[in-house]
């Protein structure tokens, strides 16, 4: 195993989407991709706590399959957000440790409604540090759970594999991860005095958006209601309201999912001042040959699950 090698799958619909990526001094080499269209939709199969056992062997075959003999020591899957448990909280910075577990596990029951935190499998990491109204420091905590079922389920799919472990990743964070990796060959004047970058996800189900500051992952929302362009404009006006970013501040849009036309997408110009550009995840890779895949911006969470986000 290679710690500078990363594998990573994303789930959508019925189609499975695998990458395996290689850390080169600065930058990234694309080492294997992989796509395969199932005749089902991967998510009752794989991330329902009934699931479908057969079908997930079959997952499980085509996953070993594609990444057969990975170096990678993880694993990471993408999933989307109305596939899992993803929601933001705020703790004080004061909190201790233990404390805020508790914190944490009290407001996924809240969220997830379960009888139990034990039938949750729970991964939380500390996206930014703020300051309340009276200047007392506090952390927005992201919180990414799924049952406890399903990470079993996902556990005994990679078995086969030679990786350690897995880990799961909500779309709209690897979405992120790429937009970081394309604005570190810069940017312009104007662009460095709006700070932030919004991502828009495209899918037939939802419409998710990922907030980044500098480079680095701020906030994420996504909406079912989304499904015209106009729409996705509205509900983008109200994820910013909400996290109190000023739409003057984001100084660059981009767009990734299914079916990605631009051209849909003069309403997001006429809001943001800025024109929406597409997220191909093949930009910031080196690969062997030119990719042209005409679904290029599909793969941005599966290539963006397998960014080291401590090198972007």
């Amino acid at each position: 195993m290679s710690e500078s090698v990363s594998a990573a799958i994303s789930i959508q619909g019925q189609t499975l989407r695998c990458a395996e990526l290689e850390r080169r001094d600065e930058s990234y080499v694309l080492r294997r991709l992989g796509e395969e269209t199932f005749s089902f939709e991967l998510s009752q199969a794989l991330l329902r706590p009934e699931g479908d056992a057969q079908k997930a062997r079959t997952v499980g075959q085509a996953v070993a399959e594609e990444l057969a003999g990975t170096e990678a020591r993880i694993l990471r899957v993408a999933i989307h957000p109305p596939d899992g448990y993803s929601f933001f909280t705020p703790i004080s910075s004061d909190v201790p440790v233990r404390d805020r577990k508790r914190q944490l596990l009290q407001q996924a029951a809240l969220v997830t409604g379960v009888r139990s935190t034990k039938e949750l499998h729970m991964t939380s990491d500390t996206v930014r540090t703020t300051q309340d109204s009276e200047g007392e420091p506090f952390m927005w905590v992201h919180v990414l759970a799924v049952p406890d079922a399903v990470d079993q389920r996902m556990a005994e799919l990679v078995d086969p594999l030679p990786v350690r472990e897995h880990q799961w990743i909500v779309s709209s964070e690897a979405a992120a991860r790429v937009t970081s990796r394309t604005e570190r060959t810069g940017g312009s004047a104007t662009e460095a005095l709006r700070p932030y970058t919004l991502a828009v996800g495209q899918y037939p189900s939802h419409t998710e958006y990922a907030l980044s500051r500098n480079r680095e992952w701020y906030h994420a929302h996504y909406a079912e209601e989304a499904e015209s362009p106009e729409n996705r404009a509205y509900f983008a006006v109200g994820f910013m309201n909400r996290v109190d970013v000023p739409l003057n501040a984001v100084g660059r849009v981009y767009v990734y999912g299914m079916d990605v036309d631009l051209d849909e997408y003069v309403s997001f110009e006429g809001v943001f001042g800025r024109e929406p550009q597409a997220l191909n995840p093949f930009r910031v890779v080196r690969t062997p040959s030119e990719e042209s895949s005409d679904q290029a911006c599909a793969y941005a969470p599966c290539i963006g699950a397998g960014i080291d986000p401590y090198m972007g």
